[in-house]
């Protein structure tokens, strides 16, 4: 109905919840794992990482959720009916709604399946790349952009299969319309109670859902993000260490 720009429905809330959510992800990561290095140069332990991942899921889910809510609205307009359409012209239009209309607690709305879902990708996306990437390392491969291109892409698919059940959650919570008229859903939408309806209606294959979409979008976006990345970790060691 929508032609090729409706492959393009929520660009301006996903542009914002990159510039957000992602920069805050590995901001915090680098960060905390910076602060844990060892002196001796030795691995960060497994417990060290999960410190690193929490705090930058955490924030991450944090920063970034308003533009998760408007990503997830925007793309699934267009299949409601046109009298329920929220109608987002773009990101900040769509932030000035959600306040005006339903106050700013809905930007809250979601948070919890965002919390888990941002420890879940960064421990799965972060966690998985830096361990496959020093592997074939200690392998004795050069650290190029094939290596990078190579743990980046096999983070994908560990990323996609870990985060879908937290994403099929995200996204019924953030999407669900409060039905004024018939009275059928009162406003505040219980995460476990729609994980249990999800399971009890449609069975375990519905967590997983919209595997192969989320692995296509997501793959091309870790690899050219991992490899910007160590590009530009390069460049500042180079010039400022």
């Amino acid at each position: 109905e929508t032609g090729v720009l409706g492959l393009y429905n929520g660009l301006s809330a996903a542009l914002l919840r990159q510039g957000t959510y992602t920069m805050a992800r590995f901001a915090v990561y680098d960060t905390v794992k910076a602060q844990l290095q060892h002196t001796d140069g030795t691995p960060l332990k497994s417990t060290e990482l999960a410190v690193a991942t929490l705090l930058s899921g955490i924030t991450g889910g944090v920063v970034g959720n308003p533009a998760e809510i408007l990503n997830v609205r925007m793309q699934n307009d267009q299949a409601l009916p046109p009298s329920m359409r929220r109608n987002y012209r773009n990101a900040i239009h769509g932030l000035y709604l959600m306040v005006r209309t339903e106050g700013i607690r809905s930007l809250c709305i979601g948070l919890g399946p965002s919390l888990v879902r941002a420890t879940l990708a960064t421990a799965s996306q972060f966690v998985s790349y830096d361990v496959l990437k020093a592997r074939m390392l200690r392998r004795g491969y050069e650290d190029s952009v094939l290596v990078h291109f190579a743990a980046s892409f096999a983070a994908g698919l560990v990323a996609t299969t870990v985060c879908s059940p937290a994403d099929v959650l995200k996204s019924r919570v953030m999407a669900a319309i409060k039905l004024q008229d018939t009275g059928a859903r009162t406003g505040r939408v219980r995460v476990w109670e729609t994980a249990w309806n999800i399971y009890h209606t449609e069975g375990v294959r519905a967590f997983f859902k919209g595997w192969v979409p989320s692995y296509v979008r997501l793959c091309p976006q870790l690899v050219i993000t991992f490899i910007i990345y160590e590009k530009l970790r390069k460049s500042y060691y180079a010039h400022y260490q």
